[in-house]
């Protein structure tokens, strides 16, 4: 009896997910899933910082997508909210990423609610702008991303140190098979 309820119970439990491995970077975190299916196997690799809660600022590349020189991964900031609470940047709303107080790349906020109600929001640069903001991440200390008011200095949404950036982007692309160098695409 012992042995059919386990077999029973065993049924029932959900798919198991993707293979995954990670590592961890200074302030950065590596995170590969492994995807399996009968006709070939697929990564995705993301490299993060920040998360737990707070804001946090990713790059991701599917080892089956176009890859560099073409097509890099964009920094993009993710941010959710409690339900029924607004994320701190809203829909239409330009983010400004700022490199030690040096450079600073924008782009435009995508807000939006999931399907239970969460307010969910991500900004990342716009892709011509990718290759130098990641050369920017490799070479600095910090990076500051704020709102941008037409008026005014905008509202902090996160600060992210960059102590392990490097090292992080290098895993993430060589997981998926892609090239470390930042090119210009030509």
């Amino acid at each position: 009896m012992h042995r059919t309820c386990l077999a029973l119970a065993l049924t029932f439990l959900p798919a198991l997910p993707a293979a995954a491995q990670y590592w961890e970077f200074g302030d950065w975190r590596v995170f590969v899933e492994v995807q399996e299916s009968t006709e070939h196997t697929s990564r995705t690799c993301t490299a993060l910082t920040g998360g737990d809660g707070a804001p946090s600022l990713r790059l991701s590349v599917y080892d089956l997508d176009a890859g560099p020189p073409s097509d890099y991964p964009a920094p993009t900031l993710y941010e959710s909210a409690i339900r029924g609470h607004p994320t701190l940047v809203q829909n239409g709303q330009a983010v400004g990423f700022v490199f030690d107080q040096q450079a600073a790349f924008y782009g435009i906020a995508n807000g939006y609610f999931d399907a239970d109600g969460f307010a969910h929001a991500k900004a990342a640069p716009r892709w011509q702008d990718t290759p130098n903001m990641l050369r920017w991440m490799k070479a600095g200390q910090t990076i500051d991303i704020r709102t941008v008011q037409p008026y005014g200095p905008g509202q902090a949404v996160m600060q992210a140190s960059l102590r392990g950036f490097t090292a992080a982007y290098g895993k993430m692309m060589d997981e998926c098979g892609f090239p470390i160098e930042i090119t210009d695409p030509s």
